[in-house]
């Protein structure tokens, strides 16, 4: 869920042949026209509604308490994201991941505090785009989707079976449909602001820029391509290559 709500407020940051991406490279955009009507219909939307509503949601909740709810919502992805460390192979990770849910939810008060991090085990995400991306799959076409903002093919198809897996989309608490259903879109919704609050500076630096979607293509791109190496510096394409200063 977190993913689908970053997702759902990245775009307000900021026919067709591929065209100029990330690091000087192509993103592959042939839906362009179609993305920046959609783009332009979520911009819109963040004006009027979402970015509204996030002020308001400043103005009436304490820092303090806009720090627990981050931190709740990052808690409640936690199966999520243990998923797809293992699907990812990355068992170190996946402990992490399974660790920090164990303490936040106990010492942490069901995830309002965060003393994982403060035992030196800072949190990190991962999705099933991500995992599909470690598997060899490609990115596909670059998309903008109504109301969930930048993706692509492969990650779009990556936030449904998030959803799928997402013990609080199947399962319920306490075997109450209408305790889970409040949960459920409480968190969302709470997620949703908090995380529109939190990328304030980005989105107002997007906006600046001389081409937002262009701009909000290439930095998603280029963040996605950075999620998917898990901090790793990226593969160098001449690393195997002589070093010809040798033979001066």
């Amino acid at each position: 869920m977190r993913a689908i709500i970053a997702g759902i407020v990245f775009t307000a940051s900021a026919g067709g042949c591929a065209s100029t991406g990330a690091g000087g490279g192509e993103v592959n955009d042939p839906l362009e026209p179609l993305n920046r009507r959609v783009f332009a219909f979520n911009e819109a939307a963040d004006r009027a509604v979402i970015g509204p509503a996030a002020d308001a949601y400043v103005a009436v909740t304490p820092g303090f308490a806009r720090t627990g709810v981050s931190n709740a919502v990052s808690n409640l992805n936690s199966p999520v994201v243990f998923a797809n460390d293992v699907l990812q192979g990355e068992p170190e990770r996946a402990a992490e991941t399974f660790y920090r849910f164990l303490v936040n939810s106990t010492l942490g008060v069901l995830g309002l505090f965060d003393p994982a991090a403060e035992f030196g085990v800072e949190g990190h995400s991962e999705d099933f785009g991500q995992t599909l991306a470690v598997w060899g799959v490609g990115e596909g076409p670059f998309l903008v989707l109504p109301l969930m903002g930048p993706s692509n093919l492969r990650d779009a198809s990556g936030r449904g079976v998030d959803a799928f897996i997402d013990p609080l989309n199947t399962g319920e608490i306490n075997n109450d449909e209408d305790l889970t259903e409040t949960v459920r879109w409480t968190s969302f919704a709470l997620g949703l602001l908090q995380t529109r609050v939190e990328i304030e500076p980005q989105l107002e630096s997007l906006r600046d820029q001389p081409e937002p979607y262009v701009a909000m293509r290439r930095a998603y791109t280029s963040q996605r391509q950075a999620a998917v190496r898990n901090g790793r510096a990226q593969d160098d394409p001449y690393k195997d290559l002589p070093d010809f200063d040798d033979f001066e």
